[in-house]
């Protein structure tokens, strides 16, 4: 994304608000908004406004609740500016990797800024010729993604350049990073931090050195068009300096979500029908999803907390979420790091079932069309249906970034209409077989490219995902 230009139309909102970018930290557990004038970070969920520091003279304030001694009103930027196009945050320290963006950036597009939020000052700093395009941190680590290059540094001052990969042309500065401690899927939880969920903790002031996870994946387009790059960027990894290459897809890579434990990484290309997972270890194919059969943009993609649903959000403002988990495979074994992900589920039946068509399992005499062969999501929802008070133009126009809230939680930060919303995965209320997108009316029937009324019946309990909170964001600049 060119985080140069900001994202909102000022003809329909105060352009000191823009909103810029949106990543959340790693455990999902809480997020952080770049704007024209600064940035805030808010807890997931329940949402609860934790920081905010603007750069453009009007002040620095933090939660009532936030740890730290944060009260300065004093602009820290030499240059007067204040946009903030890229974030990163490093767990719940006070550590934040900064890239200056927007139409008064704080900081120079080809600069990496490492934020000090204790101190309200700079701690690291890297140049680079070109714009960066993405940043990630470890407590070791600190990865940027140029335009056709992905750079690992030592997260050391001064910053110590360790090695440095090729990439086709990455103007979206896809990529993405996973550190686990096994492959089972158990989660990093650094030196004061807790874990998401409990809203009454914020963050806190923590050393950036020290980092204990034995794997730290990375996945990055390859050199070649449809190809993936899977490195392990540990000091172990580094040593071994493999590279696994995965064959994705025909057209050019759009999308990358690695799974919380690393061991699965998701793809979509620019086409954005095909969503495909591959292991990270062993390069295999193990699933391949159909989002829909026009062509979308996939504008967010995350993994579940414990790796056994996908969540899939495109330009259509379409979410999908897909299970890896196999009722008909319940009780045997799974290489792919997700076998125990419903190990106190005593029935099978009660487990997800992705759909699939009717025509799939009938044995004909000619061959079946691929389409038909499909493996579709096993729930899915179109969110402009929550939206129709809202200017068609900030609806067909907006970026949505997902994140995960538990396993049955996803929510969803728009940038334009600058609004939190949960969306919760429940068992379908029995209505007959007729499916709530289908029955609901003339605007969901203008998605029927997307949702096809074809799929086989199955004895196993039907999902839906609906909206069950939102809330408008504070004003971000004031």
């Amino acid at each position: 994304m060119n985080t140069s230009h900001p994202i909102i139309d000022a003809k329909k909102l105060n352009r000191d608000l823009d909103i810029l970018c949106v990543a959340f930290n790693q455990d999902q557990g809480c997020f952080a908004v770049g704007h024209e004038r600064g940035f805030v970070v808010y807890n997931t969920n329940p949402i609860d406004l934790r920081v905010k520091r603007n750069f453009g003279g009007g002040g620095s304030t933090s939660n009532d609740k936030n740890k730290y001694n944060v009260t300065s009103s004093h602009s820290t930027s030499a240059s007067g500016g204040s946009g903030i196009g890229h974030i990163c945050m490093l767990h719940r320290t006070n550590y934040l990797a900064l890239v200056g963006g927007g139409r008064n950036p704080k900081f120079a597009s080809n600069n990496v800024v490492i934020w000090d939020d204790l101190k309200r000052k700079n701690s690291l700093s890297l140049e680079f010729m070109v714009p960066v395009m993405n940043v990630f941190l470890l407590r070791i680590r600190i990865i940027v993604v140029l335009r056709n290059q992905v750079i690992v540094y030592g997260f050391s001052a001064p910053p110590k350049q360790i090695v440095e990969y090729e990439t086709l042309d990455n103007e979206h500065g896809i990529a993405d990073l996973s550190a686990s401690i096994l492959s089972t899927g158990t989660s990093i939880l650094p030196t004061g931090s807790v874990k998401s969920g409990n809203e009454n903790e914020t963050l806190s002031s923590s050393s950036p050195f020290g980092e204990t996870a034995k794997y730290q994946t990375l996945a990055f387009p390859g050199k070649t068009i449809g190809q993936i790059q899977i490195v392990d960027v540990s000091p172990a990894g580094q040593n071994k300096n493999m590279v696994s290459i995965i064959k994705a897809h025909k057209s050019k890579i759009r999308a990358i979500s690695l799974s919380r434990s690393g061991t699965l990484v998701a793809s979509a290309s620019e086409t954005g029908t095909i969503i495909r997972i591959h292991s990270t270890q062993s390069t295999a194919l193990l699933y391949e999803f159909r989002r829909g059969i026009d062509r979308a943009i996939i504008t967010s993609m995350k993994f579940s907390p414990n790796d056994s649903r996908l969540a899939v959000l495109s330009d259509k403002n379409t979410l999908h979420v897909f299970t890896m988990q196999d009722p008909t495979r319940y009780n045997e074994s799974n290489n792919s790091g997700i076998g125990s992900a419903y190990s106190n589920t005593n029935d099978p039946k009660s487990l997800p079932t992705n759909k699939q068509h009717i025509l799939r399992k009938l044995q004909l005499p000619i061959p079946i069309p691929r389409y038909f062969q499909s493996t579709w999501s096993f729930c899915s929802i179109n969110t402009n249906k929550y939206h129709h008070n809202e200017d068609d133009e900030l609806n067909s126009h907006d970026l949505g970034t997902l994140g995960w809230s538990g396993n049955d939680t996803v929510v969803i930060i728009w940038k334009k209409k600058r609004i939190w919303e949960k969306y919760t995965i429940r068992e379908q209320i029995p209505s007959g077989h007729t499916s709530d997108r289908v029955s609901n009316g003339s605007h969901n029937r203008q998605m029927s490219s997307e949702y096809f009324d074809g799929y086989s019946q199955s004895k196993h309990t039907n999902w839906e995902i609906v909206r069950t909170g939102w809330k408008k964001l504070l004003e971000l600049g004031e």
